[in-house]
């Protein structure tokens, strides 16, 4: 066997390692900013799976800054952000002003906001989810479950419910698309709605659930983030069914989650990933996404199917097409 010398051998470990070092230097640097905490099973872990699976499959280097919902976090963890990353996506509509306030400082980053449109700023792009597609489905699915008979969570009454974490327009989006889904399948259906006021407290999300569950409401969708966890845990103590929002929630109460109507965010985060890498992306762009980019719709998981049956699934099919056709209208969003 040929013997390598020393001095051969450092070369070629310094060369090893410059080369690795080099590799790691090259990788795209992308960082997401989160208002809140991540551990909402909603939300936050909705995007960040989509980081997550970025790194993995795309070997971009990646971090998660939690603002924890402190405002003065906000400012405080964009900068570091975009201190040491290429790419900065900020999730949370609290972040909007810091973004905009900061973003001029770092012109050679390219910051990407979640969840809301934002226009006139060179490096600012946004990504916007026709939340109301969405929540018009889940409306539909919840008016056509209420009066089905032979469910012990289902009552004989014509109402439903929704639990929102702020009364702010995105929210209000969602509200509107879920009522007037509701009366698309009956006009005769009520739906009781109610907002705590945060997103980050599930035992209000629990106490406002209950009080409308009180009122007769038997499927309550939760669009409340953490805040959700609370109508969740309402959904299995009092019998009812829930509705998950954001992410695919069916897991957290196999049972008592009729559906979860998902806003894929971390479908528009990988994509947008993507795009920035392969040459695609446009500085300061509008992104949409709604049920014909896959970005909301409801989660068509086996639990869906089986607590709702083919009739409803088949329905829910034809609405989603009729959307998609502009053949049914969905409320104008705020």
């Amino acid at each position: 066997m040929k013997k390598i010398g020393v001095s051969a051998l450092a070369v070629i470990v310094t060369f090893t390692v410059c080369f690795l070092a080099a590799g790691q230097a090259d990788a795209l640097k992308v960082a997401m900013v989160v208002a809140g905490t991540l551990g909402d099973r909603s939300f936050y872990d909705s995007g960040n799976e989509g980081l997550t699976r970025a790194a993995n499959e795309l070997k971009v280097e990646t971090k998660v800054f939690e603002c924890r919902s402190v405002p003065s976090a906000f400012s405080e963890q964009i900068i570091a952000a975009a201190q040491s990353y290429e790419v900065v996506f900020t999730v949370g509509w609290e972040l909007v002003d810091p973004l905009l306030e900061i973003a001029p400082d770092f012109p050679n980053v390219k910051f990407i906001h979640i969840d809301a449109a934002i226009e006139g700023v060179a490096n600012v792009s946004s990504i916007d989810y026709l939340e109301n597609e969405g929540s018009f489905v889940a409306g539909a699915m919840a008016a056509m479950m209420t009066t089905k008979t032979g469910d012990p969570k289902l009552n004989d009454k014509k109402i439903i419910g929704a639990v929102g974490g702020m009364d702010i327009p995105v929210i209000r989006n969602f509200m509107a698309g879920y009522e007037t889904g509701a009366k698309y399948i009956d006009p005769e259906i009520k739906v009781e709605t109610g907002f705590v006021g945060s997103f980050e407290d599930p035992a209000k999300g629990k106490e406002m659930a209950l009080t409308i569950f009180n009122k007769g409401a038997d499927i309550i969708f939760q669009i409340a983030g953490n805040t959700g966890n609370g109508v969740i845990e309402a959904a299995k103590d009092a019998g009812f069914y829930a509705i998950g929002v954001d992410s695919d929630q069916g897991y957290i109460a196999p049972g008592f989650i009729m559906g979860s109507m998902m806003k894929r965010v971390g479908l528009s985060v990988f994509e947008t990933i993507q795009k920035i890498l392969d040459g695609s992306y446009q500085n300061g762009a509008v992104i949409t996404y709604g049920i014909a980019q896959n970005g909301v719709g409801m989660s068509k998981d086996d639990d869906m199917k089986q607590i709702v049956g083919d009739d409803v699934m088949n329905k829910l099919a034809d609405i989603e097409k009729g959307i998609v056709e502009k053949t049914i209208p969905v409320p104008a969003r705020n």
